[in-house]
């Protein structure tokens, strides 16, 4: 399978609209904000999120079938940590090691640029991402009851933390 991994930038807002509305669409549950509020978003809003992030998409050929995104935190006495969010990949691309691939190229990039710690969250029953990020080192710290609700359904998210250092 030819995969390749690549940094968006704002000339690729139309893959990055169209990777992030179709993972709102097809796993609606796993992210805080729902496809019926981005598909209203002009191209300047994806080009914003593409502006103060670093977002890793994952190509099949000439398609974008997938998107992890890194933000790093930008106070000084924070700035050694970055947060990973929105990683999905197309369902017919599960399973096959993309996902690996994708997290791993973010990983040595954190390292690269010094960052120390990265944090994500991800929902409680979801045990392939959780597992996932285990595997790739990533340790569990916390659980936040209802962290995400929709209408009256609430849903937790298991906090996860990554050390890139050795100095624990």
């Amino acid at each position: 399978m030819n995969i390749t991994i690549k940094i968006l930038s704002p000339q690729n807002v139309n893959d990055f609209k169209k990777i992030r509305l179709s993972a709102l669409l097809q796993a609606p549950e796993m992210f805080g904000s729902t496809y019926t509020t981005e598909v209203t978003h002009q191209d300047i809003y994806f080009k914003n999120c593409l502006l103060n992030s670093i977002a890793f998409a994952a190509y099949h050929d000439k398609d974008i079938i997938g998107i992890a995104v890194l933000v790093r935190e930008s106070a000084i006495r924070i700035a050694h940590k970055a947060h990973l969010a929105s990683v999905f990949i197309e369902p017919k691309f599960q399973q096959k090691g993309i996902a690996h691939i994708l997290l791993n190229t973010v990983i040595k990039h954190a390292r690269a640029q010094r960052i120390e710690q990265i944090l994500l969250t991800v929902v409680e029953d979801n045990m392939i991402a959780i597992n996932l990020y285990k595997k790739l080192g990533f340790q569990i710290y916390g659980t936040e009851i209802n962290a995400l609700k929709d209408q009256d359904k609430y849903t937790n998210e298991i906090l996860m933390k990554l050390f890139l250092t050795k100095n624990l």
